[in-house]
């Protein structure tokens, strides 16, 4: 936040007997903050239950990202598949080594681009295995 808009909030806030959220919103400028293309969706997210500091995002167009830190840091590990669209993700309720990726968007814009099926994984993410559904994306 800029610090003039800061300082106005609080000039406002301070002048007033009772502060009112419409107040203090009225001090800040509208900007956009969403993607400026179509890139940067996130279609799905996936969180080891029994260590949720391990968090994976599938993206609408850039692969898989894993965080074993709670989102501190973030790597991708779809980097190899021949198709960065991923739709969806899930992680094996029996261990959470494995995983499941189904690829292609499902959320369809001027920017999908096609699945090659589904994808799966034993060890995280460091190996990745095709299981079929050529056709299914």
């Amino acid at each position: 936040m800029k610090r003039s808009v800061l300082l106005l909030m609080i000039a406002a806030c301070a002048r007033a007997q009772t502060p009112s959220v419409k107040d203090a919103l009225a001090a800040l400028p509208f900007r956009q903050i969403g993607p400026a293309n179509p890139g940067g969706r996130i279609d799905d997210i996936a969180v080891v239950e029994s260590d949720p500091r391990i968090i994976y995002a599938a993206t609408a167009a850039g692969g898989v990202f894993k965080t074993v830190n709670g989102g501190v840091t973030w790597a991708p590990i779809t980097d190899r598949l021949p198709v960065s669209t991923v739709g969806d993700i899930a992680i094996a309720p029996s261990d959470p080594s494995i995983l499941y990726l189904g690829m292609g968007e499902a959320n369809n814009r001027q920017s999908s681009s096609i699945g090659d099926g589904v994808w799966g994984t034993t060890d995280g993410g460091q190996h990745w295995t095709h299981l079929g559904l050529d056709d299914g994306a």
